[in-house]
């Protein structure tokens, strides 16, 4: 039996012939219904390749204005274009961030070495005076990135009188920094314990000065280098003291050596 028994009033208000109409309207609203969502899963679809078309066309337009700015130096430029020639600070420093952010310290190294190339070899225990003191002096500053003042050089020409001589080949600072394949030395009874380095070329010297100065021992000396101020007279502060007499092994606190 159905819903309801038999004899009992239909009360639901649907008529016999109404059932035909009612199946043939839910088909209806079943395909309505489906043609919807075929229509949207096509919108939804062509949604999806118009995103991917334009990501597509948008990375080669990307390339495509990276290639014309490749090759717009060697063509023609456009109206009000600025000129290769002429490039603007910002763009010099993207292009070349190295020689941006450190020129001083490369043009340092540059000049070191032609200042050292022109040194000529100094041997074991010859005094180093004159002339080709004040060019070792103008070699070691440039190295360290310090100014070649009247002040700094008399005092790197004083300080090559305070070692004096014996001093080792090519160093006449008795640097104890290893560099270019120098070697510890025992000239003139130095003993290896102090670790003195003998230096194939004068270039090794230069280049050992400022790593030696580095090391941490002597930040009041590398300052008033690098300021110009020299280490004597008004520039003679107890730091400065207190680390030439490190330096020196406790052998003179001043320079020149009082």
């Amino acid at each position: 039996m159905g819903r309801y028994s038999a004899g009992k009033p239909d009360v639901s208000g649907i008529r016999p012939g109404d059932v035909p109409r009612l199946r043939r309207s839910a088909r209806r609203l079943r395909a309505a219904r489906h043609d919807v969502l075929i229509v949207l899963g096509t919108i939804a679809a062509m949604i999806v390749v118009i995103g991917v078309a334009r990501a597509v066309l948008g990375g080669g337009g990307a390339g495509d204005r990276s290639a014309g700015q490749v090759a717009a130096p060697s063509g023609a430029l456009s109206a009000g274009s600025p000129s290769p020639s002429s490039p603007s600070p910002s763009a010099t420093a993207a292009a070349s961030p190295a020689v941006t952010a450190f020129p001083s310290a490369r043009a340092s190294a540059q000049n070191a070495q032609a200042h050292a190339a022109s040194l000529a070899p100094l041997p074991e225990s010859t005094e180093l005076s004159g002339s080709a003191a004040i060019a070792w002096a103008d070699a070691a500053l440039t190295a360290l990135g310090a100014p070649l003042t009247a002040a700094n050089v008399h005092t790197m020409v004083d300080w090559f009188a305070n070692e004096g001589t014996p001093h080792d080949l090519n160093n006449p600072l008795n640097l104890q920094t290893p560099y270019g394949g120098s070697t510890v030395s025992t000239a003139d009874g130095d003993p290896p314990s102090d670790g003195i380095q003998a230096y194939p070329k004068p270039a090794d010297f230069v280049a050992a000065f400022p790593l030696e100065m580095h090391k941490g021992s002597y930040p009041a000396i590398v300052a008033a280098l690098k300021a110009g101020r020299g280490l004597e007279g008004s520039a003679a502060t107890p730091e400065i003291a207190s680390e030439l007499s490190v330096y020196s092994g406790d052998g003179y606190n001043s320079i020149p050596a009082s």
